[in-house]
């Protein structure tokens, strides 16, 4: 049986390591689409919408998304809501693995 130089297994076993890592890592692709980022955009104005609407009453309220577009085929669930404190879950049909929870500590995107 040959024998593999020392510096080639090295490179074989981290070869295969990165294979296996690449495997376990989620995939963006469905992160990055026109669709997703429209979702994002109208999920960004909300976190922002409401939170100039805090500024203004001095507790969170729905009222400031009254005029919100939202891209065809997007859905927002109100989670949670209190006067200071609330929870909305964007979620598409054109983005099915993932969704944006809403909070008053930003948009977060998350794996549905």
């Amino acid at each position: 049986m040959p024998r593999i130089p020392r510096s080639s297994a090295a490179v074989l076993v981290l070869a295969a390591l990165l294979l296996v890592l690449a495997a376990c890592a989620p995939a963006t692709a469905a992160f990055d689409t026109p669709a997703a980022r429209e979702v994002e955009r109208s999920a960004e104005e909300a976190f922002h919408r409401m939170e100039l609407g805090r500024l203004q009453l001095g507790v969170y309220t729905s009222n400031a998304l009254v005029d919100l577009d939202l891209p065809r085929g997007a859905r927002v669930t109100v989670e949670a809501f209190s006067d200071d404190d609330y929870t909305l879950r964007f979620t598409s049909d054109a983005a099915l693995e993932i969704a944006w929870l809403v909070t008053p500590r930003g948009v977060q995107r998350v794996t549905r």
